[in-house]
C-alpha cells in the first residue's frame, strides 16, 4: 500500500474546493478503501485549524475539527524525535520549519509529499513530491481616472 502525506496547503485546497482539491479527495477515496495510507502531522493539522479560524472564525474551526476526525487520516504526533527531524529537515532544504514537519514525515515514512507549497521544490530531489496545481494569479489593474490610489488585498 502506498503512503502519503498531506500538508497543510493540500488539506486547505480540499476545504476551499480549489485546485488540486479533486486529488486530495481522490485519496481520501483511496485510503478509506484501504489502497492508500494517508498521514498527516499535528504540527500541519494545527496549521489548518489556525487558518480556517483565522478566515472563518473558532467555531468553525472546530466544526472541520469535528469533520477531519472522521476522515481516513492519521494524525502524529510531535514528539522530540520528529521535532528534531524536522529541523533538520529546515536546515539541509530551507523550507518553513512548520512545513518541515510534514518534509521530515515524507522522509522518515518512505511516502510522497502532497502539497501545494512550491518550497518543496528545494527537497524534490530527496524526497518524493506530487505538487498540486497551482492557483490562477488574480491581477488587479487600476481604474482609468483613479490616479494615485493602489490597488490593494488584505490576507
Amino acid at each position: 500500500m502506498k503512503s502519503y502525506v498531506l500538508d497543510a496547503s493540500s488539506l486547505l485546497r480540499f476545504v476551499e474546493d480549489e485546485p488540486g482539491a479533486a486529488r486530495v479527495e481522490e485519496l481520501l477515496n483511496q485510503a478509506r478503501s484501504g489502497d492508500a495510507r494517508l498521514i498527516l502531522s499535528a504540527v500541519n493539522w494545527g496549521e489548518v485549524y489556525y487558518v480556517i479560524a483565522r478566515l472563518r472564525g473558532e467555531g468553525e474551526a472546530a466544526n472541520y475539527s469535528w469533520k477531519f476526525r472522521g476522515l481516513p487520516v492519521e494524525i502524529l504526533d510531535a514528539g522530540w524525535q520528529r521535532a528534531e527531524s524536522a529541523g533538520l529537515f529546515h536546515k539541509r532544504f530551507d523550507v518553513p520549519y512548520a512545513d518541515s514537519f510534514a518534509g521530515s514525515l515524507t522522509e522518515d515514512e518512505s511516502a510522497v509529499l502532497i502539497t501545494a507549497d512550491y518550497d518543496f521544490k528545494n527537497a524534490a530531489d530527496a524526497i518524493a513530491v506530487e505538487f498540486l496545481p497551482a492557483k490562477k494569479k488574480v491581477t488587479l489593474r487600476r481604474k482609468a481616472g483613479k490616479r494615485g490610489r493602489r490597488a490593494s488585498s488584505s490576507n
